[in-house]
């Protein structure tokens, strides 16, 4: 069951994880071993965790699919990051990325729709903010020199919030689709 909020949150993911291999791989001389770790954990838990969630509502009552499509698509998304610092990195995110798949397919089997669409944002927006990490680690002064160091986040911070509200409007067919079919009685005449 594919609709347009479903292919959203795969594609947010999916660039998030690209976007995120390429800065990995860019900045893994200037990152600690530890920063480059933090990341690949948060986002490997945060895609395990969101995708999970996202598997669970949309596969009810069939956790194994659900549990088993979200730890394979988190355990690999860590992996990935990862492997763009090291191996012990890479274990790391593959871990990570299970464990989040697992505990979001149980939570979005367990919640109802409306409540599963509420923790899908919640952490579409924690794994998005992942990019602000980037930016603290790898800056080395924490003053601010010019305005150009304020404007830049806030304005990536007002597009990002801007892209995250304009999903959140797709969710409302999300729930229609997921809502179960009324039953009708047909009444059968017999004379």
């Amino acid at each position: 069951m594919m609709n347009i909020f479903t292919a959203y949150i795969f594609l947010s993911l999916t660039a998030l994880i690209l976007v995120s291999t390429l800065l990995l791989h860019r900045h893994r001389t200037r990152l600690s071993g530890m920063n480059g770790m933090m990341i690949t954990m948060y986002l490997g838990m945060n895609t395990g965790l969101t995708l999970g969630i996202l598997l669970g509502a949309v596969y009810r009552g069939d956790l194994f699919s659900s549990t088993l499509l979200s730890i394979l698509i988190g355990g690999v998304s860590g992996c990935i990051l990862g492997a763009s610092c090291n191996t012990v990195t890479s274990i790391e995110g593959l871990m990570s990325g299970i464990m989040g798949g697992m505990m979001g397919a149980m939570l979005g089997e367990m919640l109802l729709p409306e409540k599963s669409l509420i923790f899908i944002n919640i952490f579409l927006s924690l794994s998005i903010s992942a990019l602000f990490l980037f930016k603290i680690f790898l800056d080395s002064s924490s003053m601010i020199k010019s305005m150009k160091d304020f404007i830049k986040p806030a304005i990536f911070f007002i597009v990002l919030a801007l892209y995250l509200l304009s999903g959140n409007l797709l969710g409302d067919q999300w729930i229609e689709d997921l809502q179960p079919a009324p039953h009708h009685q047909h009444e059968m005449n017999h004379p």
